[in-house]
């Protein structure tokens, strides 16, 4: 992504895992820490139309409405996860939450046996097991106060070795409809970099960013 902001070379990058919210950060129209601007406008996660801010409880009831049939809007996606029901995995979050990184989309996460067994350490969590896998799926609420679907971004820990330059993470956005934006060492590799390139912030906790406390199961 040639915008990306926090490529390695970056000096100001926002990213980095010893200075996240660095000193250039302010300044910087695509930092993802930036108070009205949390998401790189220039990266895949950022979201391109206005969105309506709605209660705790609306977002309940929208998740609740959404979640049977959630999984079949990301059917034919190039990541195994698109093809199951990752709604009957394990939830970790009590109600969807705007998540700045995402393009403060309303999200949730589920993880599957493997990862459900340590996420719930959150920020005591040393390392994923191999196989751990994070579904996130998200909707926004146009101004027309229409819910609808968002991408599913998932993270998978893969075996040790796999590849280096994300620590073993594969990661992936699948979009409403099928469509795969990318994923990591696949179709259009180079379009999801930008996730490991933020989530080195998380190093200490094997680049696993969580879910807000207030919200946390």
């Amino acid at each position: 992504n040639p915008c990306n902001p926090c490529a390695a070379k970056n000096p100001c990058n926002p990213c980095a895992a010893k200075n996240p919210c660095n000193p250039c950060a302010a300044k910087n129209p695509c930092n993802p820490c930036a108070a009205k601007n949390p998401c790189n406008p220039c990266n895949p996660c950022a979201a391109k139309k206005k969105m309506k801010k709605v209660s705790t409880e609306e977002a309940k009831k929208i998740q609740a409405a959404l979640l049977g049939s959630w999984p079949k809007q990301y059917r034919g996606g190039k990541h195994w996860v698109a093809g199951k029901n990752w709604n009957k995995w394990t939830l970790f979050s009590k109600a969807p939450y705007q998540a700045s990184t995402h393009g403060d989309r309303y999200v949730v996460n589920f993880a599957n046996p493997i990862a459900a067994k340590v996420y719930g350490r959150y920020d005591k969590l040393k390392k994923m097991p191999a196989g751990g896998t994070i579904a996130k799926p998200s909707f926004v609420v146009g101004a027309d106060g229409k819910a609808r679907p968002g991408p599913l971004f998932i993270m998978e820990k893969m075996t040790r070795g796999w590849n280096q330059a994300t620590n073993d993470w594969r990661y992936a956005m699948i979009l409403p409809g099928g469509k795969t934006y990318g994923v990591t060492g696949g179709v259009n590799s180079a379009g999801v970099k930008f996730c490991h390139d933020c989530h080195v912030g998380a190093k200490d906790n094997d680049h696993l960013f969580f879910l807000p406390e207030e919200v946390r199961k």
